[in-house]
């Protein structure tokens, strides 16, 4: 209200000032004019020299209120403009006074400049704001310095709680693999989930301290997408087939010749953030669908784009936003159901912003979710020999499986490759009835019918190899015909998968049994270890990861001792712990270097195993001479990963002994040292496993006329073990009892099947049977 009334009154000055100065302006001229020509009659036809003063005086009063006049009707049309900026400097001022406020300076600063701001004295306000973006810089500095002892409390809080946790989660697989009962083996896996949850949160709070402090850096290397990115997507396949969810994998084959220059690590970050989120949310018998793909070129670069599209519950408009904020969920009710700490979107979505790219999202809730975000990378092209012959091949899936995601996938990628062939039965009678000449059939079970099954298998299993693509959770429908399969592919169905499978029906012209475990076993056998830890705990944990690796180990409770151990002895490689009294693992390290110089010796690896785990640990350890860094809790593929960069698999030295009698695995270690003592007594020589991983290792080092196991319980555990066996063409003995009782497979499968309260003379009976057996093979 007083605004306008300000405008009113200063519009209406002008306009006197315009009105008045014209009203001068006229009359002086007019009046210049009546004196002008009097003066020309007066003194007609005389010379005259200069004005008279009179005339002189109209002349000032013209032009001064010619300029008054021109000065006025310019202030009157510049009168908005002016209006404006004393507003605009208004509201700044009022703006700049909140932020004031807002700021972490004294109150008595702030009261000064409500003061100064009423008086309009400029001097006294640049006084007073030089004064406060001093104050400012101030808390600044204070504020690095609380962020820096907050990374510090960060690292040492890691430290601690990895260290204890290292012990439960290292143990809890141990005492997983012995004998208990299902309330026993419950809550064992309680514990284990437990802790690993636990893992989870504390390395999702170090990733938001490491974002929120700026302290993320990229690792620009070029990659494969297809290696890097399948087996991390093909890990949650298995808690996806625990909810019978479709979970469906699409990468361009065309990356298969293609090398993209980024980050892989924090990429697989964020995948994983968002499958498991899928994973969490969706339901039984849901949809979860994985695409990778390109979406343009330019000259030196290729736009990916990455999805995860679910079924799940969805999340409404209103709660888009606030599903990546850190600790929080699209609502409470969801957060009580469904647990997480409600970082994995936050993160996800900062790492994305840093890659280059932007997290979106698409939902309806009811109907599901769809994150994605593009990212521009440059590219390499590289070359790839198939050296895959022409195939025809055909498909055939139920109505219900044909409108499947992967079953469309497993299509494109057979077409991907050129050579290849493609025809679809689309009903059960088109297949049976075809007369089409085809090398391969793939056939979709997840959704067809037994009965239709064999009757495939019946009618083109002598002419034509059959792949059976189905669910890992179908695996054990499947057991009994599994022999008539040349390959089984286990979805989801990937390029790699594919590409194996047509290698694998080319270098095998009959039916090949499927074989059913995935993990890969890399032995280290004759490596020995120098194991430099403080905590006892620690120590036995890594002691029986190594062994389970091939791997013998000494142990030093600090980094002297092992600085001296290896002065003393020869070893192939150390693991060094950081934190330990008395010296050090860095210390330690560089006595240990200093001393191989000294006395040119040979380099021993030295890892760092250590629960430091923030950024920049790893390339302090490496600059302090350490060769290789490891964080705990221990986890036996990152002992395989790093120890495969200095012993590659295809160089460590295998065990070339003559075979050994006998290889005994007992679910109770007791009862497997007092069998294996007995039948040593009895003249044989014996291995004892002490848990079903270690057997399998075992199997792939050494050879073995005869093998003796219980039955485990776990029935995918026990159909891995005993695929192993029947590939190293071994005779067997499988023990069985009330708890673990033996199937027709098992029958088939091992030479013998016995109860485990067979005596000790039947034992040596059947042993005996197993080595005439063994030397009739060889």
């Amino acid at each position: 209200m007083k605004k306008s009334i300000l405008k009113k009154i200063i519009s209406l000055i002008y306009i006197i000032l315009m009105v008045g100065s014209g009203t001068l302006l006229f009359q002086s001229y007019k009046e210049y004019s009546i004196l002008n020509n009097s003066m020309v009659q007066q003194q007609k036809g005389t010379v005259q020299k200069g004005s008279s003063p009179r005339t002189d005086e109209q002349e000032l009063i013209m032009v001064t209120s010619l300029v008054v006049l021109l000065l006025s009707a310019f202030l009157f049309n510049r009168r908005e403009y002016m209006f404006d900026n004393m507003s605009r400097e208004e509201k700044n001022l009022q703006t700049l006074l909140y932020d004031i406020e807002s700021c972490p300076i004294q109150k008595n600063n702030i009261e000064k400049f409500h003061s100064v701001l009423k008086e309009k004295n400029n001097a006294e306000i640049y006084a007073l704001m030089s004064e406060m973006i001093h104050e400012l810089q101030e808390s600044k500095e204070l504020a690095d310095e609380a962020n820096r002892t907050k990374s510090l409390f960060l690292a040492n809080m890691s430290h601690e709680i990895r260290t204890p946790l290292n012990g439960i989660v290292g143990f809890t697989k141990f005492l997983k693999s012995t004998e208990l009962d299902e309330e026993q083996r419950e809550f064992v896996q309680v514990i284990r989930k437990s802790s690993e949850d636990l893992i989870t949160i504390i390395n999702d709070i170090l990733d938001i301290s490491k974002i929120e402090s700026g302290n993320i850096e990229l690792e620009e290397v070029y990659f494969n997408p297809i290696e890097e990115f399948e087996n991390v997507i093909e890990t949650y396949a298995a808690n996806a087939s625990k909810k019978d969810i479709d979970f469906s994998l699409w990468m361009d084959p065309s990356f298969s010749t293609l090398l993209l220059q980024s980050d892989p690590g924090k990429i697989k970050q964020v995948l994983i953030n968002l499958i498991s989120n899928a994973v969490k949310f969706t339901n039984n018998r849901g949809a979860i669908d994985v695409i990778i793909e390109k979406v343009a070129t330019k000259e030196d670069k290729v736009a990916v784009k990455f999805s995860v599209e679910d079924t799940g519950i969805g999340i409404s408009f209103e709660q888009r936003d606030k599903v990546f904020e850190a600790f929080t969920q699209a609502d409470s009710s969801t957060s009580r159901k469904y647990g997480g700490t409600g970082l994995g979107l936050t993160i996800s979505s900062s790492l994305v912003q840093i890659l280059g790219g932007a997290l979106h999202l698409e939902s309806s809730v009811g109907e599901g979710s769809c994150f994605s975000f593009v990212l521009e990378l440059p590219y390499q092209n590289t070359k790839k020999e198939e050296h895959l012959k022409p195939l025809k091949m055909a498909i055939y899936a139920s109505d219900e499986v044909q409108s499947k995601d992967s079953d469309h996938y497993l299509e494109n990628y057979l077409l991907s490759f050129k050579e290849m062939s493609v025809m679809r039965f689309k009903t059960f009678e088109s297949c049976m009835e075809s007369m089409d000449s085809f090398e391969v059939l793939f056939i979709h079970y997840d959704r067809i019918n037994r009965t239709e099954l064999e009757r495939i298998i019946a009618k083109h299993g002598d002419t034509t190899r059959i792949v059976l693509v189905t669910k890992l959770n179908k695996r054990e429908n499947i057991q009994d015909i599994a022999s008539q399969f040349s390959h089984v592919l286990y979805e989801p169905v990937t390029y790699s998968k594919v590409e194996k499978s047509l290698r694998l029906l080319q270098q095998h012209k009959g039916r090949v049994k499927p074989k059913e475990s995935i993990n890969s076993n890399v032995p280290f056998a004759n490596l020995k270890a120098l194991v430099v830890e403080d905590n006892p705990i620690n120590q036995k944990m890594i002691y029986h990861t190594l062994k389970n690796l091939g791997i013998e180990s000494e142990m030093a409770e600090n980094g002297k001792v092992g600085y001296e151990k290896r002065m003393q002895e020869a070893y192939d490689v150390i693991f060094m712990d950081i934190q330990m009294p008395v010296m050090n693992g860095i210390e330690s390290t560089q006595a240990i270097l200093a001393y191989e110089k000294e006395q040119g010796l040979k380099h021993v690896p030295i890892i760092a195993v250590t629960a430091n785990a923030l950024k920049g640990d790893r390339e302090r350890f490496l600059a302090e001479g350490l060769d290789d860094y490891v964080s705990k809790p221990i986890d036996l593929s990152k002992f395989i990963e790093v120890l495969q960069r200095f012993f590659p698999s295809d160089t460590v030295e295998e065990e070339a002994t003559e075979a050994k009698d006998i290889l005994l695995y007992k679910q109770t270690l007791t009862e497997a040292k007092i069998i294996g003592a007995i039948l040593e007594r009895l003249g044989y020589s014996v291995d004892v496993a002490e848990n079903i991983e270690e057997l399998k290792k075992v199997m792939d080092v050494k050879s073995y006329k005869s093998i003796l196991l219980d039955r485990v319980t776990n029935e995918a555990e026990h159909n891995d073990v005993t695929q192993k066996i029947k590939n190293t063409n071994t005779p067997s003995l499988l023990f069985v009892d009330s708890r673990a009782k033996a199937t027709a497979s098992d029958e088939d499968d091992y030479t013998y099947v016995a109860d485990k309260l067979t005596d000790y003379s039947r034992m040596k009976k059947k042993i005996d049977d197993m080595m005439e057996i063994y030397q009739h093979a060889s």
